[in-house]
């Protein structure tokens, strides 16, 4: 009986390489998963999702955290929830957004080097919560507490234009910054309306 033929023992070789590769890649791809969800925070991964997904806020420290974690990490996180949690999303747009997100806590990653004194003392003031809705309010119009309102205003008019203009720099440098600054005399005038109306305060 002759024996396979040379063509015929190519194709099982092949053959036998690609399903090697695939088992590869079926064995290693959750563990990569899991470890880079082992060196990141709940919170940050629930934050990075809603940048990505839900358009939400996306805060210094995360976007630290993240550029730390690494961007193979990041691609990671990002392909198994397009698979596995929104498959119905346009996937073009969606890695776009991923990578806009990735190049923007990068530069605020960068900034930490070259942050001035006046910016790091502003930012170490103000409550972090309070921040994300002011600066949420300026470029997507939502609407600041008046608790925030009270803590912006005693903040003081030099550090929320400080952190205004940096945040636009850092943040949202595709935005018109002339409109964005606009936006935030905006909030910081309407702040210090709601700060010295006397409803805006707590009862004892």
């Amino acid at each position: 009986m002759a024996g396979p033929s040379r063509c015929h023992l190519l194709v099982i070789f092949l053959l036998q390489v690609t399903l090697n590769a695939f088992a590869t890649l079926t064995l290693e791809g959750p563990a990569n998963v899991k470890d880079c969800e082992r060196q990141f925070t709940e919170k940050c991964g629930i934050e990075v999702g809603n940048g990505i997904f839900n358009n939400g806020f996306l805060s210094d420290d995360c976007c630290r955290d993240l550029v730390k974690l690494g961007k193979p990490c990041h691609d990671t996180f990002l392909n198994t929830s397009l698979a596995a949690r929104h498959p119905s999303a346009n996937k073009a747009q969606t890695l776009a957004k991923g990578e806009k997100i990735w190049t923007e806590c990068v530069a605020i990653d960068n900034s930490d080097k070259h942050e001035t004194k006046p910016v790091k003392e502003c930012l170490e003031k103000f409550p972090p919560t309070c921040g994300e809705q002011i600066e949420k309010s300026i470029y997507q119009g939502t609407v600041v507490t008046d608790a925030c309102c009270r803590d912006l205003v005693s903040w003081g008019k030099s550090c929320h234009d400080i952190i205004a203009e940096r945040n636009h720099d850092v943040r949202h440098p595709s935005v018109n910054k002339a409109q964005a600054l606009a936006s935030s005399r905006k909030v910081w005038n309407l702040c210090a309306a709601i700060s010295r109306s006397p409803a805006s305060f707590p009862l004892n």
